[in-house]
């Protein structure tokens, strides 16, 4: 039985669906929902590299802002249902957010994460990488792996 389930999300189709299987299940299993996004500042320097010429500043507060609405509308969509839910916002700099993930879900105590893939294959997963390929591979825990809905089903 699953006691404290972690879901991280990013505002995609398919974290949205992740975070919607996750309530289910902690309905289920009468347990508690943390729901979590990673404000990775590394992508500033990495994307744009020479920081002299950047307003780091206003840039990581947007991101921050960004991560809080996201958990925010993640919450709402949360409120029909009588799951307990709570949020954290991660803050990494090490263009690893999958490591952030794990940590939180070591450091809370969870029994499962849940997390959404976009199933990128080739060169586009390549250069863009995969946090959930990142976590199922170093996760001690088991994982809730989700790819988006299809056209047309409804993500709760």
């Amino acid at each position: 039985m699953y006691q404290r389930i972690l879901v991280a999300v990013d505002g995609s189709a398919p974290s949205n669906r992740a975070l919607g299987e996750a309530v289910r299940l902690a309905g289920d299993q009468g347990a508690v929902l943390r729901i979590a996004h990673v404000v990775d500042y590394g992508v500033l320097l990495a994307a744009w590299g020479d920081a002299a010429l950047l307003d780091l500043k206003s840039l990581e507060d947007a991101l921050r802002a960004t991560g809080v609405a996201i958990l925010e509308s993640a919450v709402a969509d949360t409120r029909a249902t009588t799951v307990a839910t709570e949020t954290v916002l991660l803050e990494t700099d090490s263009s690893d957010p999958a490591r952030a993930i794990l940590a939180e879900a070591e450091r809370w105590g969870a029994d499962v994460i849940a997390i959404g893939t976009h199933g990128r294959r080739g060169l586009r997963r390549l250069l863009l990488g995969s946090v959930a390929e990142g976590v199922v591979r170093a996760s001690p825990l088991p994982v809730l792996l989700l790819r988006g809905a299809r056209d047309g089903q409804e993500t709760f």
